[in-house]
């Protein structure tokens, strides 16, 4: 279903949680992303990640341009992944790249180094093909 009832829902419990926004996951655990944005996350090396189109997450145009201006690996993301990440952001349309103060008890510097440069070079893009038309 292209609903987004059940992701409205999600964030909605978050919010009465105290929390910002929800994470949607699989049962068996698996981060796959926020209700209106995808998530990405940095690596105790430093590599940027994201969960694969595989995992059945939106393939959104902000994912695909993040993707486009920072090399970033495909790969599933588990609440581990999370735990021992560097920096968590968000990436979407409204937002464009938003940095994730933390998760669950874990907190990350806002915004870390690869969020700022992602961020940076995302409205690069964007103001880049603004100007085009």
């Amino acid at each position: 279903s292209l609903s987004y009832a059940a992701n409205m829902l999600a964030g909605r419990q978050a919010r009465a949680r105290g929390f910002d926004e929800a994470l949607l996951t699989t049962p068996h655990g698996r981060v796959l992303e926020a209700p209106t944005a995808s998530v990405f996350w940095v690596d105790g090396a430093g590599a940027i990640n994201t969960p694969p189109l595989d995992d059945h997450i939106l393939a959104s145009i902000t994912r695909d341009r993040v993707l486009k201006v920072a090399k970033v690996d495909e790969r599933p993301c588990t609440a581990d992944d999370l735990e021992s990440a560097a920096e968590v952001f968000l990436a979407s349309t409204t937002r464009e790249v938003q940095s994730v103060a933390g998760v669950e008890g874990k907190s990350f510097p806002e915004p870390g180094p690869q969020t700022l440069a992602a961020k940076t070079a995302l409205r690069e893009l964007i103001e880049s093909e603004l100007r085009r038309g």
